[in-house]
């Protein structure tokens, strides 16, 4: 329904990473042809090898998300995944050849004729079948088996990195036992932009602020667009009735019957929410009664955007037809556009800035004392009822990644602080998170048994070890890869890519 809606983005991006970026946006190579795509030393990939390596990319992709990929909205890091691929292969081939690594003739044949691909039905190796695949794929036999020669050298090369990784017994009995370590602590989160009672400031301190700091509240009212400039929105309700693709016209029609007929059922009376809930189609809004939220003009497709903007609130729309099928909307609330220019709201500007200030120096400084307390004997939350705060404690938590902590949320420094400190004893210092002032005191810790140590040490020593490959490697490559570039034998050129 909304224009430009890719959740499914950020799953990807998040889980691959931003290796790949370092090889976009380079200039076209130097290469010994107009084709050349990627260049790294004397190794070219033309059009044809990108395409391959990209097409190998987006089928992993459709396999691992099904009908939930969205190839055009990840075109960018499916290529700068096929780019970090075929870079990275040549990387390894040249330092294999430096150090004196061969690829043999029989070690291709092997890989060749152990193919299935190339078999027949009796097993056998079937060299048409061969030669009709290699000369599709790469252009002719030649230019396959020298991808072969490359793919060989490169693994041999990968292995030989992989084993120089080492993990002592020690450094994985150390980690395991960190790994496994439990604390159980106190914190008060202190809100930073709650105004103290006794904030008060007359028209000379305003008018100062935006004589001084005019800056700040220009960025300040950029900061707060969405209250200064705010287009026109409607807020609807939606049922949707889906026509599949490239449906022919009695489907069309059929469905379009079942919209009037929940038209029907909505003009007699009938509750909008309960019948979104009984027939909509769409997975997203359906449980929530048909509830779209509010949104502005272009986030929608056209017909129902023209539709929500045009029917006054509390009102039925017709069937409205969309690529998705038959819509009915109902418009809940219609807000007019607000354009409220800097000039008219200067003053209401200073007032913001000059509370935020106030507000967090208030929570300072009541956080500087939650701090003190313990020093002085105090514990902490003693300490912060007195101040009227609200005081949490954990369970046992072990260290996790992000640093999530329940109630809190992501707060990794406040977490590895907290394992430092002694039972009874206050973190030094005070953690923001988030709008929240945090401070901290340890009530327990719990160190694992040998036995707990024992069960978990073989599988946390591969996981170092796996991890200290990934970062060794990706060290290897960054080296490598600046080397070439320094001497300008390292470039990529996606223009010449069909997208």
């Amino acid at each position: 329904m909304r224009r430009g809606q890719r959740w499914m983005t950020a799953v990807f991006v998040v889980g691959i990473g931003g290796v790949f970026v370092f090889f976009m946006g380079w200039g076209a190579p130097s290469g010994r042809g107009p084709s050349t795509v990627i260049e790294v030393g004397p190794h070219r990939f033309g059009v044809r090898e990108f395409e391959r390596e990209r097409a190998r990319r987006d089928a992993q992709f459709q396999e691992a998300y099904g009908a939930e990929y969205d190839a055009e909205a990840l075109q960018a890091t499916v290529e700068g995944l096929a780019v970090n691929s075929l870079v990275e292969r040549a990387l390894l081939a040249l330092e294999a050849q430096r150090l004196g690594l061969r690829a043999s003739k029989p070690e291709i044949e092997r890989i060749v004729l152990g193919s299935p691909i190339f078999r027949d039905e009796s097993g056998r190796f079937d060299r048409d079948a061969y030669a009709s695949w290699a000369e599709y794929e790469y252009g002719n036999e030649r230019l396959f088996l020298r991808d072969q020669r490359m793919g060989l050298l490169a693994t041999k090369m990968l292995r030989l990195l992989r084993e120089s990784s080492r993990v002592s017994q020690a450094e994985a009995r150390e980690t395991t036992r960190r790994n496994l370590e439990e604390v159980r602590f106190t914190w008060v989160g202190l809100d930073a932009r709650a105004l103290p009672a006794d904030f008060e400031v007359d028209d000379a301190q305003i008018q100062q602020t935006l004589a001084e700091r005019g800056d700040e509240a220009r960025r300040l009212y950029e900061e707060l667009d969405e209250l200064y400039d705010v287009p026109e929105q409607v807020r609807a309700r939606h049922i949707l009735l889906r026509v599949e693709p490239g449906a022919d016209e009695a489907r069309i029609a059929e469905v379009q019957q079942q919209a009037e007929a929940a038209l029907e059922r909505l003009r007699a009376g009938a509750d909008f929410a309960e019948v979104a809930e009984e027939i909509s189609e769409d997975p997203g809004t359906r449980r929530k009664g048909g509830d779209l939220g509010f949104f502005r003009r272009g986030q929608m497709v056209a017909p129902f955007e023209e539709v929500a903007f045009a029917i006054e609130p509390g009102t039925l729309s017709g069937a409205v037809r969309t690529d998705y099928g038959f819509h009915i909307l109902r418009v809940e609330e219609h807000r007019d556009a607000v354009n409220r220019p800097y000039a008219e709201v200067g003053e209401e500007l200073a007032l913001e800035l000059l509370g935020r200030e106030a507000a967090r120096a208030a929570a300072r400084a009541t956080a500087e004392r939650l701090i003190e307390a313990p020093r002085q004997g105090t514990r902490l939350a003693d300490a912060a009822r007195r101040e009227g705060l609200v005081v949490e404690r954990t369970g046992w938590l072990r260290r996790r990644a992000g640093g999530v902590v329940p109630k809190l949320g992501a707060a990794p420094e406040l977490l590895a602080a907290v394992f430092t400190l002694e039972a009874g004893q206050a973190a030094p210092r005070v953690f923001e998170v988030g709008d929240k002032l945090v401070v901290a005191e340890l009530r327990e810790r719990k160190e694992p048994s040998a036995e707990e140590v024992e069960a978990k040490l073989a599988e946390t020593r591969q996981e170092l070890v796996q991890q200290r490959r990934n970062a060794e490697f990706e060290a290897w490559v960054g080296r490598r890869r600046n080397e070439l570039l320094e001497r300008g034998e390292l470039a990529v050129n996606l223009q010449l890519v069909s997208r």
